[in-house]
């Protein structure tokens, strides 16, 4: 019985297949419904009378958001992913076979699979819906398209189009999709239905549907570098070199991929489908793509969740917001709010102070405009959605209050006080604190239920992390508007309880600081940040002080050193370097000298760094002394319920910190690593430098229960 499909036939003979997966919110492919697309296409192409079909979704916001995950998850055997590859590609293949011409109606998000299906028929339309998103994001999976999408979108677009989608998974909206070719034209969402019978129709007459058609790139450059064996060579050479650039050699997908590409696009099709099947079975169930699938699940989860134990929570309706504090962090806070159309007023002493927002949300967008990411009248739209003031004129009718100002308590204390008797009820009230105790700030309101930790990352338009702090008195209400105002900004948040550092940053201070330790052990700047790039963070720590700022550092860790201090190397480095006016990328001066893009090593760094009790260690060890710390630490988070599950931890770690997503996460790693490993170099830590290394009782109680933080956690 057919469930997914429903098929019906104009008066002209046009068909309209409909995808629209029973009890679910979106069209996706599962075993069961290929199978039943499968039957569909084989009863389809025995309808001769047909003159064309229309393929449709009655989804809202949605053509087909590609595989079912689940799947995908289950296979764990060569074979099995070769067989679903193969599969897939057949089942599609009925799709390119009908008998006449076929037409793919995209309007709302269309991933994956669903991509690869729109790939194998004859026509692709796009609506100009803001939901309309086209991609091919396997390579974010560990894995890469595997039902056509590496052989028929090259030759569909040319090579270094197709490559630049292939090979990173990004996603294109309608015009860019058409504008890359993508898609054959792009309708208006109002009238999809009667576009596309208009289009079915043109194409029945004989009519040159693709006189406007952007599939081919004209010109001598696209003919030389893809019409020869030379030319082609060249693309792939540098295609090759920016996977290894982007991903250290860390990923394999995307370099399978292309792999792929390379050595289908000049033969046939179906030999290009079989070479795709039998690259792409290599890739599927093998570590690096679980732990990929993984952090997709755990972000696909958060979507659903409203940061609360109760799901019957509903958050408040934000409709205006207010940021206290115009410096980079509150400028930046307010470009977020303002690009998603939400009005946004910033107060601060004086109009010189407030106009450094207006010009770190000008920053932010003239980045934008200049990548294409917006034009000059949605520039223009999103900075009038930011007012200035310097008293609280206007905060009556605010619901939301983001504060961002100076990182001392006492004059938090007194903005709060004063801020409080300018608002209405209502209006909740958070801080982007980094390291001060939510509770401490809370004692202040006479309704501290309303104030809730929302610390940003910085930078703000590109961390994509945000910590929603729970106060010992917030309001779940609180908690819930929080949650959902940071997911309505694009970022994932996740909830922690209140705490010293609350969760990355306790975290990323021992870490940070046996860093600076090891520069006293006589080991490089370069040599360090190398190391922990080639183990796959970002960018090394030493860097990484750089971009968060000496002075915020040094000022955050002597904070977490009233707490933390047993647990911290100590080192006056950063206090030396902060005395001389070193902070870093903001005035690009620190551990390095930044000029433009670029940035050496400051040849004078020695100065600030007195070396005792050189060591030598390898690179492992070297790895194992920064990483381990912050492992022991966050089985303290555990058993403080900073945190209540592991892949909380790594989920923050992962879009608060970019911790080597391949690994899966800081706790998952240690998983991998085994505990017995992280315990024995700890123990020798211990002995060879001092108690700071020692084994927290958390971290000894998982050992002795011959079990992994996420065995332990999902049984306790």
């Amino acid at each position: 019985m057919h469930t997914a499909f429903r098929f019906e036939k104009t008066k002209e003979r046009i068909g309209i297949l409909t995808f629209d997966l029973p009890n679910s919110r979106v069209n996706k492919f599962s075993t069961p419904v290929m199978q039943e697309l499968n039957d569909s296409l084989a009863e389809l192409a025995k309808m001769k009378d047909l003159k064309c079909l229309i393929i449709r979704s009655a989804k809202p916001g949605f053509f087909i958001v590609g595989a079912d995950i689940k799947e995908i998850e289950a296979i764990h055997e060569v074979q099995q992913g070769f067989d679903v590859s193969r599969n897939g590609q057949l089942v599609f293949d009925k799709v390119t076979k009908l008998p006449y011409p076929s037409v793919a109606v995209i309007d709302g998000t269309c991933m994956g699979g669903g991509t690869e299906f729109s790939l194998a028929c004859t026509y692709r339309l796009a609506t100009d819906n803001p939901k309309t998103k086209i991609a091919l994001p396997e390579v974010n999976l560990g894995i890469f398209p595997g039902w056509g999408g590496t052989q028929r979108l090259p030759r569909l677009i040319g090579l270094q189009r197709s490559l630049g989608i292939i090979l990173t998974g990004k996603s294109l909206d309608g015009k860019k999709a058409y504008r890359t070719g993508l898609v054959d034209k792009l309708i208006p969402k109002e009238l999809v239905d009667e576009a596309a019978l208009e289009f079915a129709h043109a194409v029945i007459r004989g009519e040159n549907v693709l006189l406007k058609s952007k599939r081919k790139q004209k010109g001598l450059l696209p003919y030389l570098l893809e019409k020869n064996f030379i030319g082609r060579s060249i693309v792939y050479r540098i295609a090759h070199k920016s996977i290894l650039k982007n991903t250290k050699g860390h990923y394999p997908a995307p370099i399978e991929a292309l792999k792929s590409v390379r050595k289908g696009f000049c033969k046939s099709l179906e030999k290009g489908l079989l070479i795709e099947a039998k690259l792409f079975s290599k890739l599927i169930g093998t570590p690096i793509s679980n732990n990929l699938i993984n952090i997709f699940n755990w972000t696909e989860e958060v979507k659903k969740m409203n940061g609360t134990p109760n799901p019957e929570i509903k958050p408040l309706e934000i409709k205006k917001i207010a940021t206290l504090g115009a410096g980079i962090m509150g400028g930046g806070i307010a470009q977020l709010f303002a690009s998603r159309g939400i009005p946004v007023r910033v107060k601060d002493i004086n109009y010189d102070a407030v106009a450094k927002a207006y010009e770190q949300a000008s920053r932010v967008l003239n980045s934008k405009l200049k990548r294409r990411r917006i034009n000059q009248l949605e520039y223009s739209h999103i900075l009038s959605h930011i007012t200035a003031t310097i008293d609280y004129s206007g905060f009556r009718n605010i619901d939301f209050v983001v504060e961002a100002i100076i990182e001392d308590i006492e004059i938090k204390k007194k903005v709060f006080k004063e801020l409080e008797e300018n608002i209405n009820e209502n209006t909740i009230v958070v801080s982007n604190t980094s390291s001060l105790l939510i509770e401490d700030m809370a004692a202040v309101f006479q309704n501290p239920a309303r104030f809730v930790g929302m610390h940003f990352f910085n930078p703000v338009h590109k961390m994509p992390l945000v910590e929603v702090v729970r106060g010992k008195n917030s309001s779940e209400e609180a908690i819930a508007t929080t949650f959902g105002l940071a997911k309505k900004l694009g970022k994932t948040p996740v909830v922690v309880n209140d705490g010293p550092g609350f969760l990355v940053n306790r975290l990323l201070v021992p870490y940070m600081v046996e860093a600076v330790s090891l520069l006293e052990e006589g080991y490089s700047v370069v040599n360090i940040d190398k190391t922990m790039i080639q183990f796959g963070m970002p960018m090394g720590p030493i860097e990484l002080f750089d971009e968060v700022g000496i002075d915020v550092a040094y000022k955050v860790a002597k904070i977490l050193s009233k707490s933390m201090g047993s647990r911290m190397a100590e080192s006056n480095v950063l206090e030396k370097m902060v005395n001389a006016n070193k902070f870093g990328k903001k005035n690009n001066n620190g551990f390095y000298i930044y000029e433009g893009r670029k940035k050496r090593v400051d040849p004078k760094i020695g100065k600030y760094i007195q070396i005792q009790n050189p060591s030598d260690l390898t690179k492992e060890e070297l790895i194992k002394r920064m990483v381990y710390p912050m492992v022991n630490e966050a089985a303290r988070c555990l058993k403080d319920n900073i945190v209540k599950r592991p892949q909380d931890v790594d989920l923050a770690m992962i879009f608060g910190t970019g911790f080597a997503p391949f690994r899966g996460g800081l706790l998952n790693y240690a998983d991998s690593e085994g505990i017995d490993e992280v315990v024995r170099h700890l123990d020798k830590f211990t002995e060879s430098i001092g108690s700071r290394f020692k084994p927290c009782d958390m971290l000894i109680k998982i050992q002795k229960s011959s079990k992994n933080f996420y065995t332990f956690f999902d049984q306790n």
